[in-house]
This record gives structure tokens, sequence and C-alpha cells, in this order.
């Protein structure tokens, strides 16, 4: 059994047992998060909501905070001596999977 569930803007497919990295919760490591905007339930008989299946929920544990890859910008005109080169590293919440409620 796995579901879509809507975080942040974004959508991520979980199982159970799985851990997936989310936008940056307001969360302490071990605090229980419970994801109520499932928008796919899927297995042998696939709910699909509109937008969001009825009475389903995702509970998850908060395992740590982590940085994704760093993205380098550089940005340069011509012919005007500029220059810049900076990065970004964007920070992530490590969720672990624990049910899947339906």
């Amino acid at each position: 059994m796995y579901a879509i569930v809507q975080s942040g803007g974004h959508q991520y497919r979980v199982a159970v047992g799985a851990t997936v990295d989310v936008e940056l919760l307001d969360a302490a490591p071990g605090d229980g998060i419970t994801m109520d905007q499932v928008l796919l339930i899927g297995g042998e008989g696939p709910r699909v909501g509109t937008p969001f299946v009825e009475g389903a929920a995702v509970r998850a544990t908060v395992v740590g905070e982590t940085k994704g890859e760093k993205l380098v910008v550089y940005k340069y005109k011509p012919k005007n001596r500029y220059k810049i080169k900076s990065g970004h590293r964007q920070r992530f919440t490590r969720l672990k999977i624990d049910a899947i409620d339906v």
C-alpha cells in the first residue's frame, strides 16, 4: 500500500517504513506528524480524492533535518565587469512513515 500526500506545495509518494525529505517543518526530532492532505491511496483498490481522500491520513515521525545539494548561481553581464557567484542549499525535514490510515 502506498499514498500520495501533499506537503509544502509538493507531492510525495510514501509507503510504510520509507523515509522521505519534505520542505522544512517546524518540528523537533522524535515528534509525530500527521499529514491529512492525502491525494491518492494506492494498492489493490486505489482511491482517488477530489482533491483529498476523506478520512485518510499518514502518520510519520521526524528523524531530523538535512540539506539538499548545493546549487551554484552565477550572474554575468558582458562588457560591464559584473560577475557574481553564490550558492544555495535547501533545508529539508526527513520523515519516517509509520502508518497509512484509511
